[in-house]
């Protein structure tokens, strides 16, 4: 197994770290290769993002660092961090999402919404997401972009909505055919139709499902 736990905590949730990584594993149909996981009490966490140079909002509770770590705070302090505890091992699922799409693409990178909407999608789908208020695909494209919204339900209901249509494979392939092409190009080569033309199908669905909240994030 290509996990390495650098702390007794990690090791503590060993087994769970390890159901997650075979999930992803048959999901993406992709190995992974070496990643070193840590699961760290808040004050480590938060001294270990500040050293990867990564800032975090005051309910961030898992990153992901562009060198092969995943860093997951630990579950008896979720709550400190306007978490519920049960979230745990769905913030291990997503950030362990985040490493597999991120070494599949490498070393090409892909618009933020799609890395996000994946992941959340993949740790939080069975939730019940709600959209506050829509914005456009192409305005949440960057990182900077993403920061102003912070659109991981809307995304991920996309990716929700594209798997109830096409089922789960066509995601993989979907992300692999991105490190060949274009976003656009890959999206009407998978799944037979312009992304635009989706993207205003799926606006239309959520309108007809009547599908809005008081938050675009969980």
């Amino acid at each position: 197994m290509p996990i390495h736990y650098r702390s007794l905590l990690t090791l503590k949730y060993k087994d769970l770290i390890t159901e997650k990584f075979n999930f992803l594993v048959k999901f993406f149909d992709f190995e992974l290769g070496d990643i070193f996981i840590e699961v760290l009490p808040l004050k480590e966490f938060e001294e270990q993002c500040k050293i990867e140079k990564i800032n975090t909002s005051s309910w961030c509770v898992g990153v992901t660092p562009k060198n092969g770590r995943v860093i997951i705070l630990d579950k008896k302090d979720f709550e400190k961090k306007e978490h519920k505890a049960e979230e745990f091992e769905r913030v291990i699922l997503h950030e362990l999402a985040h490493m597999f799409i991120r070494r599949i693409l490498w070393p090409k990178q892909t618009y933020i919404w799609i890395q996000e909407g994946i992941c959340e999608y993949l740790s939080f789908g069975d939730y019940p997401l709600k959209v506050k208020e829509y914005v456009d695909f192409k305005e949440i494209n960057t990182i900077e972009k993403w920061k102003k919204h912070h659109s991981y339900q809307q995304s991920a209901l996309f990716f929700k909505y594209l798997i109830k249509k096409f089922g789960g494979g066509k995601i993989s392939e979907f992300i692999k055919k991105i490190k060949e092409k274009s976003e656009e190009e890959s999206f009407k080569e998978v799944f037979g139709k312009e992304l635009n033309e989706t993207e205003q199908a799926f606006k239309t669905s959520l309108e007809n499902e009547k599908i809005t909240s008081s938050s675009n994030t969980l």
